[in-house]
């Protein structure tokens, strides 16, 4: 039984409900296009930043500082910056993808791929570990007559999500 002056009866319980799902008609608006948005990312751009990936990208440690790079520095940080960007946008429709239509896992690791941060690594392998995950991103990879990622410690699997047991 709930203290005086704390129960919900069931108008307060409408009342609240109205608000909060009496949304400006913009709000769904919004979540339509970010979803339809995020929805193509997934099937169009995807699969394409997948099969750029080096097979061995995941077993060696590659010095990413090449000549322009150390030459020209104010070029370095624009690219970094654009890039951080693009990977944190992937990221987070990634983040939505695993709630609306697309790939939401292997747009999220894409996402992080190109972001840079402290423990990059350890969490691309982790996502890359979740069942299924490595499985779908080298049946993609196949499909664009790519080598299968390889990882640390693991023999690649080739096989197309359909012919899972």
């Amino acid at each position: 039984m709930a203290a005086a002056g704390h129960s919900l009866d069931s108008s307060r319980m409408r009342e609240l409900w109205n608000r909060l799902w009496n949304f400006s008609p913009e709000v769904y608006v919004w979540t339509a296009i970010i979803s339809v948005v995020s929805f193509l990312i997934g099937i169009i751009a995807v699969p394409w930043l997948l099969a750029r990936i080096p097979h061995d990208y995941f077993l060696t440690h590659r010095e990413y500082l090449s000549s322009w790079k150390t030459r020209r520095p104010i070029l370095r940080i624009v690219v970094l910056v654009i890039r951080n960007l693009i990977g944190v946008v992937l990221a987070l429709l990634g983040v939505v993808m695993l709630v609306t239509p697309g790939q939401g896992l292997i747009t999220l690791l894409l996402g992080i791929s190109l972001t840079t941060f402290p423990g990059k690594r350890r969490m691309e392998l982790h996502l890359l570990r979740r069942r299924g995950v490595l499985r779908t991103i080298n049946w993609l990879r196949a499909k664009s007559d790519r080598q299968p990622l390889s990882l640390p410690g693991t023999q690649t699997e080739t096989d197309s999500p359909e012919n899972r047991a």
